[in-house]
């Protein structure tokens, strides 16, 4: 039989279309399952190749001679077929290998996986045991797992993530655990047993030590895997996360009763946490956030030079002792909103974020000297029960102490408030000292309740200062004070002595409507801008000696019930008006001076030298004794107040100019 070029061809394709319908058959239908991909393949192949070899040279006319082409390319076909099936066979080998050896990985990593949590439960199983040391091995057991867990690369970072938290949890469990000698630390700590202590005293001191023990090395264990810190040569702190920087740590309702301190904690969550006898958190590192809401210091809990690099909250936390955050570093919000403090030292602590103590109950002393607030700081309605010291604080930002009360002491001297100082609604149940601070911003006292005396000698306010409505119930001492800007004491109410002595206003002053109950002390002050006293009420002596007016004097409507010394003053620019004219209101404002005892000294008005005279006149009362005061001005008896129509009811006529001037002459006694 003999093929020609053309029925070659038919037939090649004839072929090629069975090896495809094959393969085709072999992959989409059941026979896949009874005949294995690759055989399907090899089979495909070889006949497909077979007829290649036999059917290619005749349709190329090539010949079947012993020196025709056709029969090296016959070899030549035989050949390629041969290796491509040597080729697939070795790749389904390779294939099979792989299959074999992952397989026996996946194995491996199951067994090991098995072998894990045989360990995990075991471990699980020791923190219960009553031997300490069988505990403690149970906690590196779980240590050591999260590891493992961590560095299997076998599977995904989730899985790994999954796996660590789990037994996390379980450590963090056994530190919120209950522990039955808690209730006892007090007296196990001493080194004597009570006479009534019930068991053995040396057995539970023991066993409170190793359970101390215990606890504090699952703390230590997770500081030696959480973030480390480098500081540049700007100061500028990076933090390098550890291989536990990523779980959540839930200390919630937790127990303390060990110490914390030098260790670095990541997500410190205490809130509601107890803890007893003295809790020490000295020199530790929060890297994230610090939640220590509600928790309960039952003994004295120092933080000193502690680092909180994130949030930190301790707002409605209660401390029984001492709370000692000396040196202590929040270097983003801090947090103590209704917290009760019993005895605070703040001392040198750096806020350099907010810092919000609002509506905290300080039951002792307060201690925030040399506190840097660099960011606001919120002290509304707080209550200082005893002292509190803010001597050389300083605040870069707005310090808010609204409605707050201070019972005690309160001491500002030398601190400094770069912005606006708020105090309105304050009440000062004792001393008030600023002495020396520096006001750089708004100060505002308005309302505030001076209860005892406030000392605000050589304080400096370098924006505006508002004591408008303020109660002084005690001495108030200005003496020395420098007001850069405008001053308000708007219906301030002086019970006892006020000194001015010195001050030195640069900005306008209004002391409209205040009332002086005692002596007022204006000695020496200058006043560069206008003053304002309008309406005050000077119930005892007044004393303006050698004061300096630069601008405008209003003393219209003021009362001045005893001396009033304007001794060698000074007005500069006009002189001093005591009496005033309202068209709108379609009335006159006039100063009024009380008649006084003859044997008591009477107004002094002599000015310097230089300066605009205080205009005088004459004025009786219907006891035909003349009395020298400003023109305008009344005289009253002090004894005609009716207190049903709130006014004197016997005021004379206004003071008419003398017939010869008598400026400057002080008035002799009658």
């Amino acid at each position: 039989m003999f093929l020609n070029s053309a029925e070659a061809w038919w037939l090649l394709g004839i072929c090629a279309v069975l090896v495809v319908i094959f393969l085709l058959v072999a992959h989409f239908t059941q026979l896949k399952t009874k005949t294995p991909r690759f055989y399907s393949w090899i089979g495909a192949i070889a006949i497909f190749g077979g007829a290649l070899a036999f059917l290619l040279p005749i349709a190329l006319n090539s010949g079947f001679g012993k020196d025709d082409d056709g029969r090296v390319l016959r070899q030549l076909i035989l050949y390629t077929t041969g290796g491509l099936l040597g080729v697939i066979t070795l790749g389904e080998t390779h294939r099979k290998n792989n299959q074999e050896k992952e397989k026996n990985e996946n194995d491996h990593t199951r067994q090991v996986h098995a072998e894990r949590r045989s360990r995990y439960t075991t471990a699980v199983e020791q923190l219960a045991n009553e031997k300490a040391a069988v505990r403690l091995g149970g906690i590196y057991t779980l240590v050591g797992l999260v590891d493992e867990w961590l560095a299997d690369d076998a599977i995904m970072p989730e899985e790994q993530q999954k796996e660590g938290q789990i037994i996390i949890n379980n450590l963090c469990s056994y530190i919120r655990s209950p522990f039955h000698l808690v209730p006892n630390i007090n007296i196990l700590q001493a080194d004597n047993a009570p006479a009534d202590y019930a068991g053995n005293f040396i057995t539970d001191q023991a066993m409170l030590r190793e359970e101390q023990d215990i606890r504090r090395a699952i703390f230590d264990e997770m500081d030696k895997r959480s973030s480390t810190f480098q500081k540049d040569k700007n100061g500028t702190v990076s933090t390098i996360p550890g291989a536990w920087s990523s779980f959540d740590f839930n200390f919630n309702r937790a127990p303390i009763f060990y110490p914390l301190n030098n260790l670095t904690i990541e997500k410190a969550n205490f809130s509601s946490a107890n803890f007893y006898d003295a809790v020490v958190f000295s020199q530790t590192t929060f890297a994230q956030q610090a939640n220590f809401r509600k928790a309960n210091f039952i003994q004295n809990a120092t933080f000193r030079e502690a680092n909180f690099l994130q949030n930190a909250t301790f707002r409605e936390a209660n401390f029984l002792q001492n709370a000692n955050f000396r040196e202590a570093n929040f270097l983003e919000n801090a947090t103590f909103n209704e917290a009760m403090i019993h005895k605070a030292s703040f001392y040198e602590t750096v806020f350099t974020q907010n810092a919000s103590f609002s509506e905290v109950t300080f039951t002792s002393n307060a201690y925030f000297s040399k506190a840097a607030f660099t960011q606001k700081a919120y002290f509304s309605k707080s209550n200082f029960i005893q002292n509190a010291d803010f001597s050389e604080a300083t605040f870069a930002q707005n310090a808010t102490f609204n409605e707050a009360t201070f019972n005690q002491h309160a001491n500002f001297s030398k601190a400094t408030f770069n912005q606006h100082a708020n105090f309105d609604g304050v009440t000062f149940a004792q001393k008030g000292t600023f002495y020396t601070a520096n006001f750089t911003r708004n100060a505002n006292f308005n309302r505030a309740t001076f209860a005892q005396n406030a000392n605000f000698s050589k304080a400096v306010f370098t924006q505006n200062a508002d004591f408008s409505e303020a109660i002084f119930t005690q001495s108030a001492n200005f003496s020395e004070a420098a007001f850069t800007h405008n001053a308000y004491f708007h219906k301030a109410i002086f019970t006892q002595d006020a000194f001015f002595s010195q001050a030195n206003f640069k900005q306008k002053v209004y002391f409209h409507e205040v009332t002086f109950i005692q002596d007022a002390h204006f000695s020496r002050v200058v006043f560069v801008q206008d003053a304002t006293f309008s309406k005050a009420m000077f119930t005892r002596n007044a004393a303006f000696r050698e004061t300096t007016f630069v601008q405008n004097a209003n003393f219209s409507e003021a009362t001045f019930t005893q001396n009033a010394n304007f001794s060698r003053v000074t007005f500069s620019a006009s002189s001093p008006k005591f009496v005033e004219t309202s068209e709108v209101l379609g009335r006159t404002f006039r100063a009024r001076f009380a008649t006084l005892p003859k044997n008591q000294r009477a107004y002094s008005f002599t000015v310097s030298e230089g300066s605009f005279p205080i205009l005088l006149g004459e004025a009786e009362l219907g006891d035909g004794v003349k009395h020298h005061i400003p023109v305008g001005a009344v005289l009253f008896d002090p004894d005609s107040w009716d207190e049903e129509k709130q006014k004197y009811t016997r005021v004379s006529e206004p003071a008419k100019p003398l017939d010869k001037s008598n400026d400057g002459e002080e008035e002799k006694p009658e």
